[in-house]
């Protein structure tokens, strides 16, 4: 009874986007990962808004998966697991991300019932062992499962299929929702980084909107110096966005964490006496009079 309580709370998810997503907490974000990963064009994102069409969404998870800040909430309904194996279907292509997060969770092995993985299967599934490797975790291995079991449970389920996506929308218990930050890989290996923060040092101005904006808390301000914790960024490029000098850069950086320290310097302003920050010691003026003509007074006059 219990197999088929399990199949029928999977029937009926909601999804929903939460106030973590980037798009709502910040008007200059660039952010498209989830829309780039819907095949159904469930997503839609209009001037600064955006929204799941729930007549489109099929609960695939693709969006939630790729959601770099965990912002959307739900089940991903189309991933079939038996017994700790992730059964093998060919219409979907987990990612990097999804499989070392699922392999955390206990994932060993991935079955197959008759075609063996196809190419897409096969890359990622490389990449991913590749990256356990380095992380010292054990790889993903591919089985070989009953077919008749497969079949004989399909046959069995499919009896109750109309009657029981109606029964699944009352009885999917919040259990089934997936928690804050289930998907943020940072997470499960707090001792890796997967990206890098890059500063531009001739185009900052330390003006430290990046700094105050990021919810990773990826930087940390010092009288001297700021800390870059390359470990906590998740890559939702908030910091790279709300710059308006565009002096930031995120990339992928797989390897052990690192912790970059950028020293800066507190001057005074050659043209104005204005106090400011720079990373450079060459720099003279601060960056208002740095843009401005020569003939224009000061704005501090």
């Amino acid at each position: 009874m219990s197999l088929l309580v399990n199949w029928l709370e999977s029937l009926h998810v909601d999804v929903k986007i939460s106030n973590k997503c980037s798009r709502k907490r910040n008007l200059h974000s660039t952010c498209t990962f989830c829309v780039e990963e819907c095949n159904f064009e469930a997503i839609i994102i209009h001037q600064q808004t955006i929204e799941i069409n729930s007549e489109r969404c099929t609960s695939c998870g693709d969006c939630m998966i790729s959601c770099p800040l965990s912002a959307i909430e739900g089940i991903p309904a189309s991933r079939k697991f038996d017994k700790g194996r992730l059964m093998y279907i060919e219409d979907y292509t987990p990612s990097v991300k999804e499989l070392l997060i699922y392999r955390k969770r206990g994932l060993y092995s991935i079955a197959i019932v008759e075609n063996a993985l196809n190419q897409r299967w096969e890359s990622v599934l490389n990449e991913a062992n590749c990256k356990l490797k380095i992380l010292g975790d054990q790889a993903i291995v591919v089985i070989q499962i009953d077919k008749e079991a497969t079949l004989s449970r399909r046959a069995f389920f499919s009896s109750f299929q109309k009657e029981g996506k109606n029964m699944a929308k009352s009885m999917a218990p919040a259990r089934w929702k997936i928690e804050a930050d289930e998907w943020i890989l940072k997470n499960y290996y707090p001792d890796y980084q997967f990206f890098k923060v890059k500063i531009d040092q001739n185009k900052c101005t330390l003006c430290q909107a990046c700094f105050s904006f990021c919810s990773q808390k990826v930087f940390r301000v010092f009288d001297t110096f700021v800390q870059i914790n390359n470990e906590k960024c998740v890559n939702c490029r908030d910091c790279q966005d709300i710059c308006p000098e565009h002096a930031i850069q995120i990339i992928a950086d797989f390897q052990e964490k690192s912790k970059l320290l950028e020293n800066f310097r507190k001057k005074e302003c050659r043209d104005c006496g204005q106090p400011f920050h720079t990373f450079k010691q060459e720099r003279e003026k601060c960056h208002v009079c740095t843009g401005r003509d020569p003939e224009w007074l000061s704005p501090y006059l």
